[in-house]
């Protein structure tokens, strides 16, 4: 794990970091979900950002299902996700992913947030609610709430269990819910994982519906000063300092920052930033000439908005390693989650630098 942002006044975020040498693929049929990095793309179920940054000699064609996925956004109360054929279809016997918009409820300050994975429905809200709908739950631990302040609830519910029928004790008590607590229209986003999108004909949903496809906005970057990849990750200090500039590095260059581009003038009281020289075997590929450890390099990058979920990365991943053999790209990862990202770097040597950062 590497020492990021630590203070003693705040919560201190985390990053782990890992490497690994992969095999040569030639069909991405061959590539796991559970070796080092690509368990981390499927450590969460969705995301909402994804940037791929690659060398412009060396293009990424991302094609496929990539650029054809499409996810819904759809509003209903929660008591129609619960009755009727949405539930039946989609739920019962169907795998969606769904995530919502905070519900905020006009005769309290409460509000409630609710996700829908692999027919899980998790239900996150305070006290009063937790108390008013009278579900069983967890309280959630939060270490950036006051002493005093007010704890939050997690309710979760396998709508697939033989129990959750109508007619049965246990469910007519979360339709009561859903009747008298959990009241009023919500936004919600939808992915369909058996139709890898959303299917043409699907008629459980509402005819209001508004279907989006995933938004993807390519750039390039010029002049841009390329640091050296560490072809050993030593675990001293200085090896430590070498990652944590990378990672640096390479979140600048996927905001398109003018201070990793060659001729750079800002005011040093603006910024004082230099990419990195780190001191090890040169592997970026960029040009045959190099300078204190770094070399001038034309980048492309490629950003992908919407609902994404954990196989639409996954493809990306996996397009972009069969297109990269002899060079290099970086994969930038964020979740809806506040503070949660990955950062997967490739290098030419067929070697992968992740890091999960978490808070």
């Amino acid at each position: 794990m590497l020492d990021i942002g630590k203070s003693s006044n705040l919560p201190t975020p985390k990053c782990y970091f890992s490497t690994t040498t992969l095999p040569s693929y030639s069909d991405t049929s061959e590539l796991p979900t559970k070796k080092t990095p690509f368990n981390l793309l499927h450590s969460l179920p969705y995301y909402h950002t994804a940037t791929l940054i690659s060398p412009s000699s060396s293009p990424l064609n991302i094609t496929t299902t990539v650029t054809q996925s499409k996810y819904a956004r759809l509003r209903m109360p929660l008591l129609s996700l619960l009755t009727g054929d949405f539930f039946n279809k989609h739920i019962k016997t169907g795998n969606v992913l769904m995530l919502s918009a905070p519900l905020k409820l006009d005769t309290t300050s409460s509000e409630a947030s609710f996700t829908l994975i692999n027919g899980v429905l998790s239900i996150t809200c305070d006290r009063a609610l937790y108390e008013r709908a009278g579900l069983t739950g967890t309280a959630i631990p939060d270490s950036h709430a006051r002493k005093h302040g007010t704890s939050k609830f997690r309710i979760e519910l396998n709508l697939r269990l033989p129990s959750m029928l109508a007619g049965k004790k246990g469910f007519e008590r979360v339709l009561r819910a859903a009747e008298t607590v959990f009241v009023g229209d919500i936004s919600w986003l939808f992915y369909d994982v058996a139709a890898a999108g959303v299917a043409d004909n699907d008629t459980a949903l509402d005819k209001e519906v508004e279907i989006k496809a995933v938004n993807a906005k390519t750039e390039d970057m010029e002049k841009v000063l390329v640091p050296d990849f560490p072809s050993d990750v030593s675990k001293n200090a200085d090896g430590e300092n070498d990652l944590v500039e990378l990672l640096e590095w390479v979140s600048l260059a996927a905001l398109g920052s003018p201070r990793v581009q060659q001729g750079d003038l800002v005011d040093e009281i603006i910024s004082r930033y230099e990419v990195p020289a780190i001191s090890s075997k040169p592997t970026t590929g960029a040009t045959d000439e190099s300078s204190n450890g770094t070399a001038t390099q034309s980048l492309t990058k490629t950003r992908f908005t919407g609902f994404l979920p954990a196989s639409f990365l996954a493809s990306t991943f996996g397009e972009a390693l069969l297109q990269s053999k002899g060079s290099w790209f970086a994969l930038l990862v964020q979740g809806f989650e506040e503070g949660k990202a990955l950062v997967i770097l490739k290098t030419q040597d067929n070697r992968t630098l992740a890091w999960d950062i978490e808070g």
